[in-house]
């Protein structure tokens, strides 16, 4: 068998050690499928999202809306919440074993809690809600239908979100350690091998710079690079990294894996698994995952070492955080072990040398020294920035320009070190803008995003600059909103005596949809947002009498310029 690349297809002894393969330990438990349908994954726990780790499972609903869901077991309604966003409706239901089930994306609740619901909108004159009801007020036993299914919130197609939550601490735990039957007897996809400079000394194919080399399977379960003439020879510090994804049975989705083992010379050096996380941690999902690939090429490696400033708690058999020192020449042998919670194990073991002939690569530093550990501050006449402590994952030696702009904004465009560089918490910039006092309370920050676009941020007036706060590097710029939202009739009609709903287009593409309201008669109506299709709707509940009416609806953006739209009908 060839030395070099060859691969194993089995999860049980590598060379003189033994490593057993740990399946994950399934939560005793009695609870059933919060479904009546098979369970078809479309997303699993842990899964590398946009700023954040996927804290539950998404679970198919063949497409459509208004399946039953059901009681995973015996609780109360510990909540209830509502948001155009995120999730949507979403139902949290206590149980006594001391977890918290939750199910998100939801069309409606059940009846008794909708009328509850309904009831605490009108009261508050909002769509948005959280609720708290007291814990004998909606008890549901095992088995009970408490809502039905729907695409909801952010939900791009109709889905049931699923979490369980621990009572006390609200981490969320992998569902499916507590047993529920999902088919999976495929294994995970390993994709790409990275292989990382850790700093200025570090050097890979005698370069200071990231190599990608290509995987792909040789026999099942088994993976190899795909290039049997690739050599990786490196001195220094250095460290690993893979590009990989799970796959399930009866559906294509690429999801994320449940492990992830790091063998080195036959020791484990690096080992994480996905059986809980805080949601106050999630996004350092910046940090375990190679957010430069990620910007710059779509891809989505997970490096297996930690940044100085990564507190993620899924780590487990960490030597020296992942960091590897190579300081001698001398061959070496890895191994990565990938596994999906139903213990499907993949493989790919690859030979690399260290060389201390290499040559130190030096690349002289530019830019101001910023301390991850550190409030770091940078500070212009025509611009001042100040990022808190432990924002950043490691030092980072920080480059601003900036560059005079078009016609369309009232300030240079800033240009605020790298993009592709991730930052945990938010950061202040404050720009120096001269406009006419008039147009003052219109003026907002503003991100240059590709294609011509640009995002807009909530921004005051603080000590002669503009100010906003955000959490991404990049090209920021500042314009004038005058411009009121948009809105429009969709789903309207004169005579409205048999209709269900009316719906209105709505949008703002500059500073942001703020506020949203509409009066019969002078009486305030509910109108639920569904922003991800630009719509306002309101559905008859009720509040409305027969005979003829006047609607107003009055929808403002966060510079306050107002959009007004005043129709009779009659009901």
């Amino acid at each position: 068998m060839d030395t070099y690349n060859k691969i194993i297809f089995f999860c049980a002894f590598y060379f003189s050690f033994v490593s057993l393969v740990a399946q994950p330990e399934l939560i005793n438990n009695e609870f059933r499928s919060p479904l009546q349908i098979p369970l078809v994954l479309a997303g699993t726990f842990g899964e590398l999202r946009t700023n954040h780790f996927h804290s539950g499972i998404d679970i198919k609903t063949k497409g459509k809306e208004g399946h039953a869901i059901i009681a995973i077991g015996d609780g109360y309604v510990s909540r209830v919440k509502v948001k155009p966003g995120g999730y949507g409706k979403a139902l949290y239901l206590t149980h006594s074993n001391g977890y918290v089930s939750v199910y998100a994306h939801l069309r409606n609740f059940h009846d008794s809690i909708d009328d509850y619901l309904l009831n605490n909108q009108y009261i508050n004159k909002s769509y948005p809600m959280d609720l708290f009801p007291d814990s004998g007020r909606f008890f549901f036993n095992k088995g009970d239908t408490i809502g039905w299914s729907g695409n909801t919130g952010s939900s791009s197609a109709p889905h049931l979100h699923f979490e369980i939550r621990d009572t006390k601490t609200q981490e969320v735990i992998n569902p499916l350690l507590f047993g529920f039957k999902v088919k999976d007897t495929s294994a995970p996809v390993i994709k790409n091998l990275f292989v990382y400079p850790i700093d200025s000394t570090s050097n890979i194919n005698g370069k200071n710079d990231t190599l990608i080399v290509s995987v792909g399977n040789n026999l099942e379960n088994s993976f190899q690079m795909l290039s049997q003439n690739q050599n990786i020879t490196v001195n220094g510090p250095i460290g690993f990294g893979l590009e990989v994804y799970d796959c399930l049975d009866n559906a294509p989705n690429k999801n994320g894996i449940y492990s992830l083992e790091l063998f080195i010379d036959s020791f484990l050096v690096y080992r994480h698994d996905m059986d809980h996380f805080s949601f106050s941690e999630t996004r350092y999902i910046n940090s375990l995952m190679d957010y430069h690939a990620k910007k710059n090429s779509g891809l989505r490696p997970q490096k297996s070492f930690l940044d100085s400033n990564n507190k993620l708690s899924i780590y487990k058999n960490l030597k020296d955080e992942g960091l590897l020192l190579f300081d001698e020449s001398s061959s070496h042998q890895a191994l990565y072990k990938v596994r999906d919670v139903s213990g499907n194990c993949s493989t790919l073991e690859f030979n690399f040398t260290s060389d201390t002939s290499l040559i130190e690569v030096y690349i002289p530093k530019k830019g101001s020294f910023f301390s991850y550990s550190k409030e770091n501050a940078f500070l212009m006449d025509n611009f001042n920035l100040r990022i808190p402590e432990y924002s950043l994952y490691n030092d980072l030696y920080f480059s601003y320009s900036s560059e005079p702009s078009s016609n369309e904004f009232i300030c240079d465009i800033h240009h605020i070190h790298r993009d592709e560089t991730p930052i945990h918490f938010s950061y202040e910039i404050s720009l120096k803008v001269n406009i006419d006092i008039e147009y003052k309370d219109k003026a907002v920050i503003c991100r240059l995003e590709n294609m011509g676009q640009f995002f807009c941020f909530s921004s005051d007036w603080k000590d002669g600059f503009l100010t906003a706060n955000t959490k991404r590097f990049g090209d920021y710029t500042a314009l004038i909103d005058t411009i009121p939202p948009k809105l429009k009739k969709k789903s309207f009609s004169h005579n409205l005596t048999n209709a269900s709903m009316i719906s209105f287009e709505v949008e703002d593409e500059l500073s942001g949809l703020a506020s949203y309201n509409a009066f019969v008669d002078g009486e305030w109506i509910l109108l639920a947002h569904d922003p991800k299709n630009k719509m306002l709707v309101h559905y008859f509940d009720g509040h409305i009498s027969s005979g003829s009416h006047m609607l107003e609806i009055i929808v403002k953006d966060y510079v306050n310029n107002e959009k007004r739209l005043e129709l009779q009908f009659v009901r």
